[in-house]
């Protein structure tokens, strides 16, 4: 926990100053059954009434001492507390950027999601209350016992003995909560990731009629999550009944052993009342630990899942790479014998792939669902390590010497066309400087042009996802933003799916006109896209399966023509 404890010393001095006044309200409140007792032995027997008033009025003053002063502990602590959350939060959400591929994909998406939001929350909540409530319990508690004692010590060994018990019965049931609420953590993160796959798929989820087939494996999860509650909340809530049957039973020993001591004149009424509040002051502070403890195990167990992400090693974008040259000047690409194998898995995602692309070709990529083109990209990136210089990226003969130089020299275009809200401009930009001119250039090239000229031109708004753009020209604003970076590679992983063949054969045409040098692969599933390339790379079960020409492959792969043929028979049929 020592990267989230370095997070309190900007705010240090809130965190002491909030149990400060804790300590003063404390004292207090300790002082009040003193003032009792001697208003019951001392002021009501000698029927003083001006004693009595000044005293009525000293436990006035105390009382709006007291709330002055709690207010000012209630005002640090939450200072403490948001301020905390704030500047962990932040650094949480840059560490999340910051991880690598592999690491974000271990932890999954949903994870993530609840860890900073709901967990950071949780913290917060967590670290207000140790700053209000945890640390008066226990003042309250030993400063009530000091005082049992000075009044009488007999009669205190009882308090000793109900903290002593109700201290274990305390640390046994948070022990039992604690596993219980590291199990509804989990599901928690399961349920919102099978939330947050719901909301992305729900059009398919309705065109398919799943929708009750949904609802029933939510209901089955949440009925999980119901569960773990409700097992947790039954081990929380027996605390509060055990803490008032133990206090109960004290008191009643209290009153029966400190009546005899009245009898026999060893002790005074008021000290009686006096040790009695005393009593009530331990069960109030207690009940209100039980509540504390039930929700700093929550806060723990939370800080433990954050602590986690920051435990993840971030990926150095600028650590130097083992540099490798080339005698081919015009070489930009270059993969040999590449294999890969995900985490955890039992079989290479991609096996024996060698290709080279030089400045200015064009490259296909094509096959089945599930053959690893993704993968390849993903490694093309250097999202995932390759490992042994499998893949090279060159310019003029030299490889990128960091990571970050390494992806500087793609562009790419998802499969998914992902927009932000904003405007266009923003969009396009993403935080960088371009000028308006080779903004609309890249509109242009992306057929993006004309749809945006008959709305607010750069300045349109973009909705959250893009919602107010339709799918085909969410893919052309995509395509434009990786060409206006103007990179040594461009890539195009079925970013245009949606595109009808007229304009995405402009699209192509534009950007082999306007960036001759720009080395261009597309992934797609129609050959007719990709027929125009210099070389066309098959794959099928991560394995290489061709390799060639458009014409080259329907003469020498069967896959490649089986994909044209069956393409161009739904065409005739359409």
């Amino acid at each position: 926990m020592k990267e989230l404890v370095r997070y309190f010393h900007a705010y240090l001095k809130e965190a002491i100053l909030a149990p400060l006044f804790k300590l003063l309200e404390a004292s207090f409140e300790l002082v009040v059954p003193l003032i009792i007792a001697m208003i019951i032995d001392q002021v009501i027997p000698n029927s003083n009434q001006g004693n009595l008033v000044a005293m009525i009025l000293y436990l006035v003053a105390l009382a709006i001492v007291g709330v002055v002063v709690s207010l000012t502990a209630q005002y640090f602590a939450a200072k403490a507390a948001v301020g905390f959350t704030k500047d962990l939060t932040q650094d949480l959400y840059q560490k999340i950027l910051s991880l690598p591929k592999a690491s974000q994909d271990s932890l999954s998406s949903s994870s993530i999601f609840t860890r900073l939001t709901s967990d950071t929350l949780q913290i917060q909540s967590g670290i207000n209350i140790f700053l209000r409530l945890f640390l008066r319990a226990p003042i309250v508690v030993f400063g009530s016992l000091v005082m049992a004692y000075l009044i009488s010590p007999s009669l205190a060994t009882y308090f000793v003995n109900m903290i002593i018990l109700l201290f274990l019965v305390v640390t046994v049931i948070s022990w039992v909560t604690s596993r219980h609420y590291q199990s509804i953590r989990k599901l928690l993160d399961s349920l919102v990731g099978q939330v947050r796959e719901t909301v992305t798929g729900i059009r398919v989820i309705r065109a398919f009629g799943q929708k009750l087939r949904e609802k029933e494996a939510f209901e089955k999860g949440n009925q999980a999550y119901l569960g773990q509650l409700v097992r947790a909340g039954r081990w929380s809530s027996s605390l509060t009944p055990l803490t008032y049957l133990i206090v109960n039973l004290t008191l009643i020993f209290l009153i029966w052993q400190g009546s005899f001591a009245i009898t026999f004149n060893q002790l005074e009424q008021g000290m009686l009342i006096a040790l009695i509040n005393y009593l009530l002051q331990i069960l109030v502070e207690l009940v209100k630990m039980v509540m504390v403890i039930s929700s700093l195990n929550q806060s723990f167990i939370a800080a433990k899942r954050v602590q986690e992400i920051f435990d993840q090693q971030s990926e150095d974008v600028e650590a130097p790479l083992s540099t490798t040259q080339t005698d081919q000047m015009n070489l930009v690409l270059s993969v040999q014998n590449l294999t890969f194998t995900y985490p955890r898995s039992s079989r290479p995602a991609l096996e024996n792939l060698s290709f080279q692309l030089e400045k200015g070709q064009f490259m296909g990529i094509i096959g089945g669902t599930g053959s690893g083109k993704s993968t390849l990209i993903d490694l093309l990136l250097g999202l995932y390590p390759s490992g042994d210089n499998q893949v090279q990226v060159y310019i003029e003969g030299h490889s990128p010497q960091t990571l970050a130089d390494w992806r500087g020299r793609f562009a790419l275009v998802p499969q998914q066309a992902q927009l932000f809200s904003g405007t266009v401009r923003s969009n396009l930009t993403l935080g960088k400087d371009y000028s308006d001119q080779a903004l609309w250039k890249a509109l242009e090239m992306a057929q993006a042009k004309d749809f945006l000229l008959e709305k607010d031109g750069l300045d349109t708004v973009v909705e959250a996802f893009g919602r107010n753009f339709s799918g085909g020209q969410r893919q052309r604003l995509t395509i434009a933003r990786a060409l206006v970076q103007e990179a040594s590679i461009l890539i195009l992983d079925d970013a245009t799916s949606a595109l009808d063949y007229l304009t995405e054969s402009r699209l192509f045409a534009a950007i082999r006109r306007e960036l001759p040098q720009q080395t261009l692969i597309v992934i797609s599933q129609r050959t007719k896209s990709i027929k125009d390339a210099n070389q066309i790379l098959v794959l099928d079960k991560g394995k290489q399966v061709g390799l060639g020409c458009h014409q080259d492959l329907l003469e020498s792969s069967a896959i490649y023509r089986e994909i044209d043929r069956s393409q161009q028979s739904q065409e005739v049929e359409s």
